[in-house]
């Protein structure tokens, strides 16, 4: 696996290596003064992978945009490996992690993803071209383990073509529903139901495009960090939910929350008109996954 940021700008290298160095940190301080199984948590491994790991096209173009003026943005993108699973599933440590990164790196998106070394050997070994690519094209920030990740094992081309089918099948599905949910709560001026029911379709049809294309789906229900992954398939994600103006980010902002907030929470609150701009967002994410998804398909 490469280990060289040499083909980035020296303050991309400087932010990368903040990230990692924050990661570290963030894990360092926790296990500091623990007994027990917490006192043997360990990072092994933090590799950079996506657009930010690919070297330049053959014409000089960087595999990254950084586009802010039309919200065009790759993240940095971080698999980070552990040795525990219980150090996976300790969600608020990687919450603090995430807040501490923010602050650093203010505006560049950040994607973190988590899993121990037995994971993701074990997804190696089974074919998920997702973890290929990563091993292909990842660049190694971190590692205190000298083993290389498993060689990966060989899918047949009717094998991927048959497990990507599936996923669409059930994935495209599942989002439709989602979506006509939505149309007849908004009729019913259900507002929040709506917005809920408007958030589970986006994310179902950012999953369907993961899938489809990589076998994999992040652990996130943010629509805004699984747009970004598509991002890495697609570059034409990045123009969905625009963030031109003040309008614009409100809406967006308040469809991230209504996973939550907008079954929970007696503050929320969401327009007709939001709700009508942002379902003809969703409409852009149905058409675009659908030709994305049918694309790999048919060429895998």
């Amino acid at each position: 696996m490469k280990k060289t940021l040499e083909h980035l700008p020296e303050h991309k290298q400087q932010d990368i290596q903040a990230i990692a160095d924050i990661l570290r940190d963030t894990v360092d301080e926790f296990v500091a003064g623990k007994s027990g199984k917490q006192s043997g948590f360990k990072i092994q491994k933090i590799i950079l992978f996506g657009s930010y790991a690919r070297p330049p096209s053959a014409e000089g173009k960087p595999g990254w945009v950084y586009d802010p003026a039309h919200g065009y943005i790759s993240d940095y993108d971080i698999l980070v490996i552990v040795n525990r699973m219980e150090l996976v599933e300790n969600l608020k440590l990687w919450k603090l992690a995430d807040d501490r990164i923010k602050r650093r790196i203010e505006k560049i998106p950040v994607g973190v993803i988590v899993h121990t070394l037995k994971e993701v050997n074990q997804w190696l070994r089974e074919g998920q071209y997702f973890f290929q690519d990563i091993r292909e094209e990842g660049i190694e920030l971190y590692s205190i383990d000298s083993r290389e990740l498993s060689v990966p094992g060989n899918l047949t081309d009717e094998e991927r073509r048959e497990i990507a089918q599936k996923h669409f099948q059930k994935c495209f599905q599942n989002a439709n529903e989602f979506f006509f949910v939505y149309e007849t709560a908004l009729n019913k001026g259900w507002l929040n139901n709506a917005a809920f029911q408007l958030h589970q379709a986006s994310e179902r049809f950012f999953a369907c495009t993961l899938l489809v294309c990589t076998n994999y789906l992040p652990k996130t229900h943010d629509i805004e960090k699984l747009c970004h992954f598509c991002a890495q398939q697609d570059e034409r994600f990045l123009q969905l939910f625009p963030k031109e103006n003040q309008f614009h980010r409100r809406s967006f902002h308040r469809l991230r929350r209504a996973y939550v907030d907008a079954r929970y929470s007696e503050h929320y609150e969401i327009t007709v008109e939001e709700l009508t701009y942002l379902s003809e967002e969703v409409e852009k994410l149905k058409m675009l996954t659908e030709e994305v998804c049918l694309e790999r398909i048919t060429s895998k």
